[in-house]
């Protein structure tokens, strides 16, 4: 997963007289929600997806990520998502993003628009479906263009690599015992050099095809800097 983990630097007064040795920086206090999102989307807009670390999956997508293989979907979705970690001691009061957790029960994990309106928690045992249901939910907001038609183009997608990665592991061992046997001179290496040329170029089309497919145009556009 394209994890991001944020952590908050206490701004420094402009034009502070210059210093010597160590310097207090003063006590961590809890952001207030509305800055506390904005430190965490930066410039980011798209949706977030948002986990909270506990002791038990420390280090892990466990909260997120199926033990089992049916996580694809899962993955093809998180691209479209700007996907954030926080560590366990995020529910401590004084924490810069407490307020993101500050609940008397905590979700361990939240989908929600980059500003962190809509919210929907996810208690980190939720089944494949109430995950892609909840993620549905936002990326239908949030983007231009259907996810669930994206989903479906990338897996086709996927299936091409397959077939080509297939075909260039081929070609590329073909090559390997040709020039072990005759030598890199032999006559039949430009054929096998030739082809792989061509799956190579393949290759490129289907990583282009799936860069235009990913492509969905987030709905929201930059506020004004102030």
């Amino acid at each position: 997963m394209p994890w991001d983990y944020p952590v908050f630097h206490k701004p420094q007064p402009q034009n502070a007289a210059p210093t010597r040795g160590t310097v207090a920086s003063g006590p961590r206090v809890a952001l207030p929600a509305e800055r506390a999102y904005a430190e965490i989307a930066g410039d980011d807009l798209r949706p977030l997806l948002i986990l909270r670390e506990c002791d038990t999956c420390n280090g892990t997508d466990d909260a997120l990520l199926s033990k089992g293989n049916d996580n694809q979907r899962t993955f093809l979705m998180s691209r479209w998502f700007h996907c954030v970690k926080l560590p366990t001691h995020i529910t401590e009061v004084d924490h810069p993003f407490h307020a993101l957790f500050e609940d008397k029960h905590p979700p361990h994990l939240f989908v929600s628009d980059y500003d962190g309106s809509n919210a929907i928690p996810l208690k980190g045992d939720q089944s494949r479906t109430e995950l892609w249901e909840a993620m549905d939910s936002v990326l239908e907001r949030s983007y231009k263009k259907s996810p669930q038609k994206a989903i479906r183009e990338l897996n086709k997608i996927i299936s091409q690599y397959d077939r080509w990665d297939a075909d260039e592991k081929r070609l590329l061992e073909q090559i390997d015992s040709e020039i072990e046997r005759n030598g890199p001179k032999s006559s039949k290496l430009k054929k096998l050099n030739k082809s792989l040329t061509k799956v190579r170029l393949k290759k490129e089309a289907v990583a282009q095809q799936e860069k235009d497919v990913s492509e969905l145009l987030l709905t929201v556009k930059p506020k004004p800097k102030e």
